[in-house]
């Protein structure tokens, strides 16, 4: 007896001594996984980075978790208290560990026979956010208490506090409570009411399982378990709580469209990337502040869209989007579609969406969205009797006569309208549309401020959410006459002048390299003859600015557009005069600020400065303004410039009421157009064509294409720029009367005369002109050789 005794005893003490050290090694393993907390003392979250433009505005942000880190004393009360009473309402009395609780959840395990009780304290909570994963293992709520004893040693309980109401995560890509204000709410956390507190403090548990945007009625039953807590913990009294919880609840949905300056903030971003560490960008709470207005990027992108749309309708209509299958329309007609309020209509007027065709007679189509009925009036669709025979090009086109809308448009077909208003009639409220379509054609607008290079808007297409390629720097497109500035820029440098005279007749060139023939046309049929460089550029005259290219020489003329930022490659033959070479619209609207500054070139960037979230500055713009042209000439230029819009091919612009500089562009079959021109204070470039390089279709010309779209987004602008849109004329340039056929000074006895601005010293003399024309007789070579 006496032996067995003493062997079970040395079996208990190998098996007591295994365990202990099967013990100590399991214990080594679990706290070999837990890392340190020291950290803590200094730890940020991720935490977003603002954009602004230049006014203050937010127009964006960058951020990996969307998340505003404030202080526990920039966070009411009113949050800190629903938070408290439904998930720890003795946090400020117990240590890391609350063993009520961890008993309670322990027998609801063991009945259950799996872990399903938290029982978490808030200290457990933010260990496993930060720390650990969710999983519900028994090793990880080891690591998770001895990872809050840790973070209990290291932070204080308010410290513990402001870190947790910053990390938790609320659904939608929101964590914390002031991001969670912002998504659900649209407010500020300072600015939430009571039931508002409450929803977000009922999601801790599961954000998506009580989600008001998600589950409605899951959310409501939560908020009123927290403020039933409330009342418990005497935060609130209980007709506090009644109050709040028959109070309505204004959800603001979340928005899937694309910020209006999204193009923009895209650019930003890339150029942000190269300065810093994406962690840095993207989770270190900084402020960006940009050099957009955000006035002006909205005037843009509704201009773009407007001039793009324009030009589509004028190709004319290309069909149903797609056509529903018979038993499909069947289905939809004899669907119960309830009788909607004029309230209920407002969430869709002024948008731009698909419609179903429900039936169609001549004057009149019946529409279906959703759970809306509406109508289509031939009034609302006149621009759709031109039709595309061939909807792959942008010719084959019909016009239909007499037209009505059951030749265009059948039962079953999905088509794009705009809704414009709600109408009552018998049977109910329903949406009055007019016909649309997503244009095919692109484009691109760039403003820019001339006096500091900043970038003021930037619309790079129709819409970013459908394409993200940013036409406005990655583009490269002709320029066409638009690039005769840089042609007329390089003339003035070698001593012509706006009353020199050139030649406007018939050319013929050699292409050696391809081994062809080259014979330069204008767009108007005819040849004007002598012209003077003022009505050369104004008018867009092809020939006699290939004769003024060729005699300046193709290399001048190149070395011009390096120093006013051109970077593309130029091809150093005569093409180059009419814009052959392909350019990048943001340097192209960059060469003409050049002249709008009085031939002082700065450098075009996106950000001013950058903040960290400490504000200390991190990043901060330093100009270099860089003289590059003569502001003598630069004024010239500006001056003839004007004469495309008081009387050449941009007249259109007077509508403005005030007379500005500008110059329009149009290539070959009509595939580029261009309208690039400017104020004193603004520098406003255009383009438009289609991204595959086809044809717009005929007559789409710089001045009816571009033109409008930059018209409508300086009329907006101009307002923002008050004062004087004159330009300053530089005291080195003189007035003289000259003849207006030969460009010879006359004596001021004369009767045919007119006034031209000169540079002084550089004035014609009386015996013979400046800047005579070449002989036009022999065949040229491409080149520029005789």
């Amino acid at each position: 007896m006496k032996k067995f005794l003493l062997y079970s005893l040395v079996i208990l003490l190998i098996l007591g001594g295994a365990s202990g050290v099967a013990g100590y090694f399991a214990y080594k393993k679990i706290v070999a996984g837990i890392p340190s907390v020291d950290f803590l003392r200094h730890y940020v979250p991720f935490t977003t980075s603002h954009i602004y433009d230049r006014n203050g505005q937010k127009i964006g942000s960058f951020y990996k978790e969307r998340r505003e880190y404030l202080p526990l004393g920039r966070i009411p009360p009113l949050m800190v208290h629903a938070i408290l009473a439904v998930e720890d309402e003795h946090f400020y009395e117990h240590g890391a560990l609350a063993y009520g609780s961890i008993i309670r959840a322990a027998l609801s395990d063991a009945l259950a026979g799996y872990l399903r009780e938290g029982a978490s304290t808030i200290t457990q909570q933010l260990a496993r956010n930060i720390f650990l994963t969710h999983r519900k293992t028994f090793i990880r709520k080891i690591r998770e208490a001895l990872l809050s004893y840790r973070i209990e040693k290291v932070l204080t309980k308010d410290e513990i506090l402001e870190l947790y109401l910053n990390q938790i995560y609320l659904g939608e890509g929101a964590y914390g409570v002031a991001a969670a204000a912002h998504t659900y709410f649209g407010k500020d956390l300072a600015d939430l009411t009571l039931p508002e507190a409450a929803m977000i403090a009922g999601m801790i548990r599961s954000p998506i399982e009580f989600s008001p945007l998600l589950h409605p009625e899951a959310a409501k039953r939560r908020q009123l378990v927290v403020l039933q807590r409330m009342v418990q913990v005497h935060y609130i009294t209980p007709e506090e709580k009644a109050k709040a919880y028959a109070a309505p609840l204004e959800i603001v949905p979340p928005s899937h469209s694309a910020s209006p300056s999204a193009y923009f903030l895209e650019y930003v971003r890339q150029k942000l990337e190269r300065e810093m560490p994406a962690k840095k960008l993207f989770g270190g709470g900084l402020r960006i502040f940009t050099t957009l207005d955000l006035r002006i990027q909205l005037a843009a992108n509704q201009a773009l869209r407007k001039g793009l749309r324009a030009i589509d309708r004028r190709q004319g209509f290309r069909g149903a989007i797609r056509t529903l299958k018979p038993k499909d329309l069947v289905a939809l007609r004899s669907r119960t579609i309830p009788v909607p309020s004029a309230h209920d209509l407002e969430e869709i007027v002024g948008k731009r969406i698909d419609a179903t065709v429900l039936s169609v007679s001549p004057k009149e189509a019946r529409l279906s969205v959703d759970e809306h009925l509406g109508r289509l009036t031939l009034d609302h669709a006149q621009w759709a009797k031109t039709i595309l025979t061939r909807p792959e090009i942008t010719r084959g086109r019909k016009v239909l006569n007499p037209f009505s809308l059951d030749r265009i448009l059948k039962p079953g077909f999905v088509v794009r309208v705009h809704v414009l208003s709600s109408l009552h009639e018998k049977k109910g409220w329903v949406f009055d549309a007019s016909l649309d379509q997503v244009p095919l054609v692109q484009g691109a607008v760039v403003a820019l401020d001339p006096k500091t290079g900043g970038i003021l808007a930037m619309a790079g297409g129709y819409s970013f959410a459908r394409s993200k390629f940013n036409r406005a720097v990655q583009a490269l497109r002709q320029p066409g006459s638009a690039f005769k500035v840089i042609d007329y820029g390089a003339a003035l440098e070698k001593g012509y002048a706006p009353g020199s005279i050139l030649n406007d007749s018939p050319l013929v060139f050699f292409d050696r390299i391809h081994h062809r023939v080259w014979r330069p046309k204008d767009f108007e049929a005819g040849f004007l003859g002598p012209v003077p460089m003022r009505k050369a550029l104004a008018e867009s005259i092809n020939l006699a600015t290939i004769r003024l290219v060729r005699r300046v020489g193709v290399g001048s003329v190149i070395n011009f557009a390096r120093r006013l930022g051109i970077t593309t490659p130029l091809p150093h033959d005569l093409t180059l005069a009419l814009g052959s070479a392909t350019v990048k619209p943001i340097e192209m609207t960059g060469a003409y600020s050049v002249i709008a500054n009085g031939g002082v070139r700065e450098k075009i960037h996106s950000v001013d400065r950058v903040f960290d979230n400490r504000k200390t500055t991190i990043y901060r713009f330093t100009p270099a303004p860089m003289p590059v042209y003569d502001p003598a000439d630069s004024y010239l230029m500006v001056s003839m410039m004007e004469s495309v819009i008081r009387e050449g091919t941009g007249r259109d612009a007077l509508s403005l009421g005030v007379l500005l500089a500008g110059k329009t562009g149009t290539t070959n079959d009509f595939k580029d157009a261009w309208f690039i021109g400017f104020s004193p204070d603004l520098v406003v470039g255009v383009y438009t064509g289609m991204d595959d390089h086809r044809s717009m279709g005929r007559g789409e010309y710089g001045a009816k294409a571009a033109l409008p779209i930059w018209i409508d987004v300086m009329r907006a602008s101009l307002p923002f720029f008050p004062g004087n849109h004159v330009f300053k004329i530089p005291d080195d340039i003189v007035d003289v009367r000259i003849d207006p056929e030969t460009g010879l000074r006359v004596p001021l006895t004369a009767q045919k005369f007119v006034v031209e601005e000169y540079k002084k010293g550089s004035e014609p003399p009386a015996e013979s002109a400046t800047g005579s024309p070449l002989p036009d007789a022999g065949l040229y070579n491409l080149d520029g050789a005789p």
